[in-house]
């Protein structure tokens, strides 16, 4: 997950900006700025070279769906230390799962297609490319199992950017972290029940583990 090459670009300069808090430029309690998923709002929490854009591609082996497409090229995903996009590996590198995970095990017939999308919290995550779905991965004894994750990579990129800033306030105070992890989970389910709709799920092994102080 960590290899560089020219499948995606990385955006703006070498240096990383300051977080933006919930509740900067008067929105209130800061919520409605805390889930936003514009450019903008991305950007300046995770730093103009924590962001990587996907060019929209026209050949079928790479297509999306619209809405999909449009969002990973203007929006794009996080790529961070906690978060890795799969951003950049070389052009003859396989997307699909089935060109991932090669001889590892059996991959169902119904995701054979669905493309690696990033790894969390130890996990892969894979999009479907006919309806942006999120999914998260797991190497079972016979097969690839899969889990819906997000309902599409705008949910995805909401509550990635809603971490990054819990991440953040805990390092500027340390204090209320169980408190300020249970309005995450609240504030995600809100927009969203699948992140945490299953105790395996990644989401919960984060938060889990920010809690006990682990990240």
């Amino acid at each position: 997950m960590s290899k560089r090459g020219s499948g995606c670009r990385r955006v703006g300069p070498a240096e990383r900006k300051d977080a933006v808090r919930p509740g900067d430029g008067g929105h209130g309690d800061g919520r409605a700025e805390r889930l936003a998923a514009t450019a903008d709002r991305v950007r300046s929490v995770f730093g103009l070279t924590g962001v990587v854009l996907f060019p929209r591609h026209d050949a079928p082996h790479h297509r999306l769906d619209d809405r999909t497409a449009l969002f990973l090229s203007r929006v794009g995903l996080p790529d961070t230390v906690w978060f890795m996009a799969r951003a950049s590996l070389r052009a003859d590198d396989p997307v699909d799962l089935a060109g991932w995970y090669g001889g590892r095990g059996s991959v169902p017939a119904r995701c054979r297609h669905w493309l690696v999308l990033a790894l969390f919290a130890d996990t892969t995550l894979a999009l479907d490319p006919d309806d942006g779905a999120v999914y998260a991965l797991a190497e079972g004894v016979e097969h690839l199992e899969y889990r819906p994750l997000h309902r599409d990579v705008a949910s995805l990129v909401c509550a990635l950017t809603a971490f990054e800033v819990l991440l953040g306030e805990r390092e500027e105070d340390g204090g209320g972290v169980g408190e300020r992890a249970d309005a995450l989970r609240e504030e995600i389910t809100a927009f969203d029940a699948l992140p945490f709709a299953d105790e395996d799920s990644p989401w919960n092994l984060a938060l889990e583990e920010v809690v006990d102080g682990i990240w």
